[in-house]
């Protein structure tokens, strides 16, 4: 095969538009787009209010170098894509010094393209709503939101004889059939991921990884699925995203000791107000009530919004025996309107057993 040229050359992706954006604290939040590549953060776009339409703004344009021989390879265009995470930015609160942010979902731009020829192509992606956003999640008959990219080098990376002489495997999934019971669409969504060990003369195999599925359950099949996928991907960036997928089947099925593991891997590689809160209610279900309090607080520091980080801290207080703190936490759980009505049941059950923590009692 012809030689690639050894020159630098720069790759740049452009967001120019957001569509149909949402934050956690009305429709016209402030948000930023951050772009990653090989996990690199390659840079954030300004801080853009979304309209009451909710369109954005961004015109952010970052970018990084392909050179063959040293850096960014073919190899890193074939098989990793661009990430891109939208965040929103909370409005301060009095006596409030830091900015305090929240995720509200990432896109994934396929870089094959370039490898095919393209010098240049523009793509509009599903921006995937992390657990707990305020973004709708992707489903028949609903607008999916998205971002509006575009992705430029000056020339093509590969000449024709390159491309006719190389080989390059494209595997596309299209369908599954006779799938488990748990991925029956019954309940919320679920973005899904399928993971195939692909063989390489190298030394080094690949992982494929099929993105943006959409899957529903959390059972044995599904956390056996998430389980390999951890077992054979290393360092990848968005495992973040498989870690709390797993961490929470983990929590369904009781198994906090191994939930309480996951998210605590979670938080040593990314963490978000999600990892820490995902840990907190392990070590709450395990009586560790020490460790539980401090990844709270860790989570409520990054998003003093959720409600179902206070809801755990009212837990937490209750069983501490800290009264004005317990009913601190429950009034905040009670105003950021908690929707998990079994957690507010055994919220009020523990009042009523310690006897405070409801300042309607």
């Amino acid at each position: 095969m012809e030689q690639v040229s050894s020159t630098g050359k720069p790759v740049q992706i452009t967001v120019t538009d957001g569509y149909d954006l949402k934050g956690f604290k009305g429709d016209t939040p402030v948000t930023f787009v951050r772009a990653e590549f090989n996990q690199v953060v390659l840079g954030d776009s300004a801080k853009i209010t979304v309209s009451p339409e909710g369109t954005a703004k961004y015109n952010f344009t970052s970018s990084f170098e392909f050179n063959p021989e040293g850096g960014i390879t073919l190899d890193d265009l074939a098989h990793k894509p661009v990430f891109l995470t939208v965040t929103e930015v909370l409005p301060k609160e009095k006596k409030q010094r830091d900015e305090k942010t929240s995720i509200l979902g990432q896109a994934v731009v396929d870089l094959l393209p370039l490898l095919e020829g393209e010098s240049s192509f523009e793509t509009v992606v599903p921006l995937h709503p992390v657990p707990g956003s305020p973004l709708e999640p992707l489903r028949s008959g609903v607008k999916q939101c998205s971002l509006e990219v575009k992705v430029f080098v000056s020339e093509p990376l590969l000449t024709p004889a390159q491309i006719s002489g190389g080989s390059l495997l494209k595997v596309t999934l299209e369908a599954a059939y006779s799938v488990p019971e748990s991925f029956i669409p019954i309940g919320p969504l679920q973005n899904y991921m399928v993971g195939l060990q692909v063989p390489s003369v190298g030394e080094k195999d690949y992982p494929i990884l099929f993105k943006n599925g959409t899957l529903n359950g959390n059972h044995a099949e599904a956390k056996a699925c998430y389980e390999r996928t951890i077992s054979f991907v290393v360092d990848a960036a968005e495992m973040h995203f498989i870690f709390l997928r797993l961490g929470h089947i983990y929590l369904e099925e009781k198994e906090y000791e191994k939930a309480k593991k996951t998210y605590l891997q979670a938080c040593k590689r990314s963490p978000s107000c999600l990892t820490w809160l995902g840990l907190g209610i392990a070590c709450y279900r395990l009586e560790e009530l020490t460790e539980a309090e401090d990844a709270l607080s860790e989570a409520n520091a990054l998003n003093n919004y959720n409600a179902e980080v206070w809801a755990y801290l009212a837990l937490v207080c209750l069983k501490a025996g800290r009264q004005l703190e317990a009913e601190q936490a429950y009034k905040y759980t009670m105003k950021l309107k908690l929707k998990d009505e079994a957690l507010l049941a055994e919220i009020h059950m523990v009042q009523e057993t310690v006897g405070f923590g409801n300042p309607s009692f």
